[in-house]
Formats: C-alpha cells, structure tokens, sequence
C-alpha cells in the first residue's frame, strides 16, 4: 500500500522513468536533419529522442515533424591566467540552434538557440591533459544541450 503512495505521489510531482514517451503527440514522427553534427552527437540526439517517445524512421506517418538541429562552438574566453601559477581557468561556450516545420513545411517553431558554458581550471604544463579535458567539457555540454533540446520539446 505505502509503494503505490509513493509510486502515486512521484507521477503527481512530475517524475517519470527514463523511456516513458514524453513528447506530444503532435512530435511522435520525426524527420531529423542535422547539420555539422557528428556521428556520436547525431547517435546520442536520437537515443535521447526515442526515449522520450520519438519514432524517426522514415516509414509510418506521413505527417513527420522535421526538427533541424545544428550545434557549434562559440569563442573560448581565458577567464584567469596568472604568469606566477602554471594554472588558467578557461570557459567553453556551446550553442545547438533548432527549428520546427511541419510535413507541409509551415513553421511550428521559430529557429530556437539554447547555449550553455562551462569553466574549466587547467594545469598549463599538462598540454594531454589540457585537450582531454576540454574533450571531456564539450562531450558533457553536448549531452547537456541535447537533453535541454529535448526538455524543450516536451513542452511543446
């Protein structure tokens, strides 16, 4: 009895497991374009998108929803570089830009941009260790961007 008050008062506040469709259904058929993504980030935007409840294969409904997708990175800006220590502080900045037409090509949403940053503390003598880390950083604002696309669209 207390497990389904709980189960009922987690679904009240909003909660929901991961794959549970989340998307309207005016977004289950999608039509994805991207554009200078990468394999891993196309892959990891539609894993995002089929959990929350998007079918993007070409077959089945005529009426697919196009959703383009473009993702870049802005200028990276050195917030900290002291000459008397070996560390600098740097901020990455992503930006992944959408749009939404629908099968007939009318517009359901304007170009949209969600962009986010992150500051990173660096060791200046480690050159490896600078660029996996600023790997790392974009991978993680990426995943960010993509969940916030997502989010976005469940609003829709």
């Amino acid at each position: 009895m207390v497990i389904f008050l709980l189960l009922g008062l987690l679904s009240a506040c909003g909660f929901h497991l991961r794959g549970v469709a989340a998307l309207p259904a005016e977004l289950q058929f999608i039509q994805l374009t991207t554009d200078n993504l990468t394999v891993s980030q196309v892959s990891q935007l539609n894993r995002n998108l089929v959990q929350a409840g998007a079918s993007l294969n070409n077959e089945g409904s005529s009426d697919r929803v196009g959703l383009t997708v473009a993702i870049r990175s802005l200028p990276e800006r050195t917030l900290v570089d002291s000459s008397g220590s070996d560390t600098i502080i740097i901020r990455l900045s992503r930006e992944l830009s959408y749009s939404l037409t629908s099968a007939t090509g009318e517009r359901l949403a304007d170009h949209t941009t969600i962009i986010r940053q992150m500051d990173l503390q660096l060791d200046n003598n480690d050159a490896l260790s600078i660029e996996y880390e600023r790997k790392s950083a974009i991978e993680s604002l990426d995943r960010i961007l993509m969940n916030q696309l997502v989010l976005q669209l469940e609003r829709f």
